[in-house]
């Protein structure tokens, strides 16, 4: 073998050598995700009709709320349904909201669903005419998904039974009032009262409460048990200090800037304080909280219907109710009455729902939200 003989051996030997490296590896072969199908397996020949249906449909967008646990639920819906192209999009819907609405009032209807939080969705969308009733996808759905006795107070909860655009599919305690125990020893702030002490007059934080958000609805949980008049004295004389983002809110708190914070990010306070940071803050239950609903609601003139209906039907199973409440966020849960419980302190008692007077995405929720809303702004 002369000297470019030999070249081009090597040459080709080379050349193989990253071939092997780059392709997959030896015996190794890809393998598909096994299609979600309802109790009894999916036989039914209307069930059948619906996912070929849905796979000539091929893609289902999709909008859910911000945060990496929720960017992992539409991984499991992902992998739930492989026979969909699913494009997911996590956003507040304080910002998911105002997007459908110009979208829509320019003709463009891009959404087919929306599952997460539903008080901008109750209180925007659904007098705007953004969304489908919810019915007709909920009809597609196997009886035994729906089966009442699944459901804590059956399935058939609606922001609004007058006009059933927006599934809730589950409550979540949330909001209260965060308190840096490093500035604040244990044992104090114990009382709503005690808010209005002149020792805590700047020490107090909000995430912007003069719109519909998380700080709002805190102060609303306030309001709903001492009063519109408790609530000014609040805002205006403890000159409590309003922030764009709930997460510059958690930081600040966190960090000791202010003693005292509404409207923060628990998602993100649980990554601070796993790197150290605010590990004395805690959140007082005892006032300001509120019931957050959570649930499913279809856009107005969705483009894929039928994937709709399939995703709906996985959505309110067993399983596609066990990653919500397990992924979504760090205070998730589900009115299903067989997916366990991941986050406790969450839970609302759904056996005495009546107890609750501020549930925001409802009418009594907005009543109160309204009122509230009145106060914060005027402190501008």
């Amino acid at each position: 073998m002369n000297s470019l003989q030999r070249s081009a051996a090597s040459l080709l030997a080379m050349v193989t050598l990253v071939l092997a490296a780059c392709g997959p590896a030896a015996n190794s072969s890809p393998t598909s995700q096994p299609a979600w199908s309802p109790p009894g397996g999916g036989t039914d020949a209307s069930w059948d009709q619906l996912v070929s249906a849905a796979r000539a449909e091929r893609t289902l967008v999709l909008s859910t709320h911000a945060g990496s646990g929720y960017e992992r639920f539409v991984q499991a819906a992902k992998e739930a349904l492989p026979q969909l192209e699913i494009q997911g999009t996590t956003m507040k819907a304080s910002d998911f909201v105002p997007r459908v609405v110009a979208e829509q009032q320019n003709g463009q209807y891009l959404w087919d669903v929306h599952v997460g939080p539903l008080s901008n969705i109750y209180t925007v969308l659904t007098p705007a005419g953004g969304l489908e009733p919810i019915q007709p996808y909920l009809d597609a759905v196997p009886s035994a998904i729906k089966d009442d006795s699944n459901w804590y107070g059956g399935l058939r909860m609606f922001t609004d039974p007058a006009k059933p655009v927006s599934l809730i599919t589950s409550l979540t305690e949330a909001g209260g009032v965060y308190v840096n125990r490093a500035q604040i020893p244990a044992g104090e702030l114990a009382r709503p009262e005690d808010l209005l002490d002149p020792k805590y007059k700047g020490k107090i934080v909000a995430y912007d409460p003069t719109v519909s958000n998380g700080g709002s609805m805190s102060l609303a949980g306030l309001a709903g048990d001492q009063g519109a008049g408790f609530l000014r004295n609040l805002v205006q004389g403890q000159e409590v200090t309003y922030v764009e983002t709930s997460r510059q809110a958690t930081e600040w708190v966190a960090q000791g800037r202010y003693a005292i914070g509404f409207g923060m990010d628990d998602t993100y306070l649980t990554e601070l304080q796993s790197r150290g940071v605010g590990a004395q803050v805690e959140r007082n239950r005892d006032f300001g909280t509120y019931v957050l609903t959570n649930g499913v609601s279809v856009l107005k003139n969705d483009p894929h219907p039928n994937a709709t209906k399939l995703f709906m039907a996985w959505f309110l199973s067993k399983d596609g109710q066990d990653a919500w409440a397990q992924y979504a966020s760090v205070d998730s849960n589900s009115r299903r009455t067989d997916v366990p419980v991941y986050h406790e302190s969450a839970l609302p008692d759904y056996q005495n729902l009546a107890k609750y007077r501020v549930i925001q995405g409802t009418a009594s929720g907005d009543e109160i939200l309204q009122q509230t809303l009145q106060v914060t702004n005027s402190k501008r």
